[in-house]
């Protein structure tokens, strides 16, 4: 019995799309250094490439299995187009990692594309629960309802800023507030739920380095964990910024060390050697930047 995918799957910084119809693109997406591939399937894909669209994905997932690489994801498109069932069908197997869904607006939907993903799960000879699944929430009726679809058993939300803001007829801004009740409901839902830190929204403007180190810092700062891009580029600034750096992890051991030391004197108070005092919140935070330091491995990437 495989791991579940939670416990299977590394932590992932960078989401990258491709889309699912470009030949030359699903093959160099997986040496851009992401942690994660998805290939697209749905707003990558104009209607009269899907089925063709659908073909090539299959057959690039295929040919990913036991090769070493990114995680991979394919975002499916959404039920209501009748082609999700088909999506799942041909997509789930050995050699893909999960599921996007997108533009999810309740639990029940979830449940449906949850138990397609079973069914082919079992024709392919998989446990159950081997692929996992992400929900993209990207309306104010997916983010009104975001606890009640973390709670159906997403290995995380996602966030798609890009129509949330038309969703609900409001105006970008280079600070973020226009999603910032948004994403904060995301991460108190997953928190809540007890899943994975919600999914950074892709940030559109390719060549705005800038824009995109700021925006990403503040999704970190929010208790998001990794972000969607749409383009090679924005792949090292995103790894960077959700990789612990060196004086963080210096100032982490700091802290779990001298809370042990206190430990084995019988104190209950924390005091740095700089005077500041630490209680046990702030210890766990740094044995989780530990945690997190260790599974990424190169933590100056």
């Amino acid at each position: 019995m495989r791991a579940h995918p939670d416990a299977r799957l590394p932590p992932i910084r960078s989401w990258l799309y491709a889309p699912g119809n470009n030949p030359k693109l699903l093959g160099r997406v997986f040496e851009a250094g992401a942690d994660a591939v998805i290939l697209d399937l749905e707003d990558a894909v104009p209607p009269s490439e899907k089925i063709r669209a659908r073909e090539m994905v299959a057959e690039t997932v295929r040919a990913r299995h036991d090769q070493a690489g990114p995680v991979l994801f394919v975002r499916i498109n959404h039920p209501s187009t009748g082609l999700v069932e088909e999506d799942v069908a041909a997509t789930v197997g050995r050699g893909l990692d999960g599921v996007r869904i997108p533009k999810v607006e309740s639990p029940e939907t979830v449940d449906q594309v949850a138990g397609w993903i079973r069914q082919a799960e079992g024709r392919v000879g998989l446990p159950a629960g081997t692929v996992a699944f992400i929900c993209t929430l990207e309306s104010a009726v997916g983010v009104w309802h975001a606890l009640q679809i973390a709670q159906r058993g997403p290995l995380a939300l996602a966030f798609g800023a890009v129509d949330f803001v038309r969703d609900i007829n409001g105006q970008p801004g280079t600070k973020g507030l226009e999603t910032l009740y948004a994403r904060s409901r995301l991460v108190l839902a997953s928190r809540a739920a007890r899943i994975r830190a919600p999914v950074e929204s892709v940030y559109p403007r390719i060549q705005d380095d800038e824009g995109l180190e700021r925006s990403t810092r503040l999704s970190r700062g929010l208790g998001f964990f990794g972000r969607s891009a749409i383009h090679p580029r924005q792949v090292p600034i995103i790894n960077r910024l959700f990789t612990p750096t060196t004086e963080e992890i210096a100032r982490a051991r700091e802290i779990v060390d001298g809370a042990a030391n206190a430990e084995a004197t019988g104190s209950g108070a924390l005091q740095l050697p700089g005077g500041e005092f630490v209680d046990r919140p702030v210890v766990d935070r740094a044995e989780a930047l530990l945690r997190l330091a260790d599974a990424l491995g190169d933590c100056d990437a």
